[in-house]
C-alpha cells in the first residue's frame, strides 16, 4: 500500500453518540483527527478538543485513512459515493464500523475498489462509555495488509481486535450474529420476567441471581435490570436501531438459505412496540409488548411497575 499510514492524521465521519465516544477517545490517545459529521454540534465539541474540522468528505479523505461510524448502510452509500472516493489520494484506505448487511459491505468493497480505496470493515460491539474508555471489541475484516495498517488504530478503539478474514463482509456477518443473540436475549428476558411478576417475585432480585450464576456479564444484568425496572431512558440502543437489527439478520439468513423459526414471533415484537410509540426507548423496552398481551390496557412502557404484594 502507498499513501499516509495510520500513525498520520486521521479522517473520522459520523460523530453520533458512539462516533463521537471513540473520535474523542482517539484524540486522548494523541492521534490528530480530521472530522466531520452532517450535524455541527458534535464537531464543535471535538474541535475545542484538538479536532480539525473537514469542510467536506474529501477533506477526511485527504488524510489516506478515514474512520466512518454511520447509522445506516444508506448513509454510508451517500456519503462515500463514487465522486468521493473518485477523488480520494492513491493509497487510501476507508474503515467503516457502521452495522450494516453483509451483501452491502460486499457492494461497498467492490465500489470502493473501483476507485482505488481499500476497504475494511470494523464493526464493534459496546457501548458509548466503553468506547469513550477504547475498550470496545472490534470485528475486522479485510485485506491483511490493509488490516495491519491500520491495526494500531483499532487497538486504540478496541481491548481486543478479532480479524476474521479477508472478506470485510464476513465482519459484518458476525456483528449481526451477535445482535441477532441479544434480540434473543431480550425477549427471553422479557417472558421470564414477566412470568415472575404474575407470581409477585422480586424481579430484580431474579436479574442479580442470572448474574451471579449461570449468566454474567452486561445483556442479562443490564438489560435484565432495564426491564425489571422499565427503565428505558436514556436509551443506549434504540428500538428503532434493533428492529434495523433484527431485519439485517433475517436478511443475512435469507441469502444463505436459512430460515428461523423465531423470524415471526420477533418481527410481530418488534412491530408491536414500534406501533406503541417505543422507537426512541432502549430496545430493551420490547419487554413491554409481552407485558402488555399480559395485561391488556397497559401501553404506557415508562409506567413504574406494579406493586407487589407483602
Amino acid at each position: 500500500m502507498t499513501g499516509r499510514g495510520a500513525t498520520g492524521p486521521i479522517g473520522f465521519v459520523g460523530l453520533g453518540s458512539m462516533g463521537a465516544a471513540i473520535a474523542g477517545h482517539l484524540l486522548d490517545e494523541g492521534h490528530e483527527l480530521v472530522v466531520w459529521n452532517r450535524s455541527a454540534g458534535p464537531v464543535e465539541e471535538l474541535v475545542a478538543r484538538g479536532a480539525i474540522r473537514a469542510g467536506s468528505i474529501a477533506d477526511t479523505l485527504a488524510t489516506g485513512t478515514v474512520f466512518s461510524m454511520l447509522s445506516n448502510e444508506s448513509v454510508v452509500f451517500d456519503l462515500f459515493d463514487a465522486d468521493a472516493l473518485s477523488a480520494a489520494p492513491e493509497g487510501t484506505v476507508h474503515v467503516d464500523m457502521a452495522t450494516i448487511g453483509a451483501a452491502a459491505a460486499t457492494r461497498l468493497t467492490g465500489l470502493h475498489a473501483e476507485h482505488g480505496v481499500a476497504y475494511v470493515a470494523a464493526p464493534v460491539l459496546g457501548r458509548p462509555p466503553v468506547a469513550a474508555a477504547g475498550q470496545l471489541t472490534v470485528l475486522a475484516a479485510g485485506p491483511p495488509e490493509v488490516l495491519d495498517r491500520v491495526r494500531p488504530v483499532l487497538e486504540t478503539i478496541g481491548r481486543r481486535v478479532w480479524d476474521f478474514g479477508s472478506d470485510p463482509s464476513a465482519a459484518n456477518a458476525v456483528k449481526i450474529g451477535v445482535n441477532f443473540l441479544i434480540i434473543h436475549a431480550l425477549q427471553g428476558l422479557s417472558e421470564s420476567i414477566t412470568m415472575l411478576e404474575q407470581r409477585d417475585i422480586d424481579t430484580e432480585r431474579f436479574v442479580e441471581l442470572l448474574g451471579d450464576s449461570l449468566f454474567p456479564g452486561v445483556v442479562y444484568s443490564g438489560y435484565g435490570a432495564a426491564i425489571a425496572r422499565r427503565s428505558y431512558e436514556p436509551a443506549l440502543f434504540t428500538t428503532e436501531l434493533g428492529f434495523k437489527d433484527l431485519m439485517l439478520a433475517l436478511d443475512t439468513a435469507r441469502a444463505t438459505g436459512v430460515s428461523f423459526p423465531s423470524e415471526s414471533a420477533l418481527r410481530g415484537v418488534f412491530e408491536s412496540a414500534l406501533d406503541e410509540g417505543q422507537a426512541e426507548l432502549d430496545w430493551a423496552s420490547i419487554a413491554e409488548v409481552t407485558r402488555r398481551r399480559v395485561r391488556p390496557g397497559s401501553t404506557d412502557a415508562t409506567a413504574a411497575p406494579r406493586e407487589r404484594r407483602p
